[in-house]
């Protein structure tokens, strides 16, 4: 899998994490979504990084 293909996967976790977050009732309480949601976006935010320094490397 490329760094596209990750990304996306981490996106589409993260939109799910955040569906069940909202769609949940509020006498439910669950810290999963919220734990899901947390590292997607950390998933995101290293998959960029590592993105932008490898697209780097490669122009280099």
């Amino acid at each position: 899998m490329n760094e596209l293909d990750r990304l996306t996967i981490y996106s589409v976790l993260c939109f799910l994490c955040f569906c069940a977050l909202v769609l949940r009732p509020s006498h439910e309480v669950s810290l999963l979504p919220i734990v899901g949601m947390l590292a997607t976006i950390f998933g995101i935010w290293f998959e960029t990084r590592y993105w932008r320094e490898s697209s780097n490397n490669r122009q280099a």
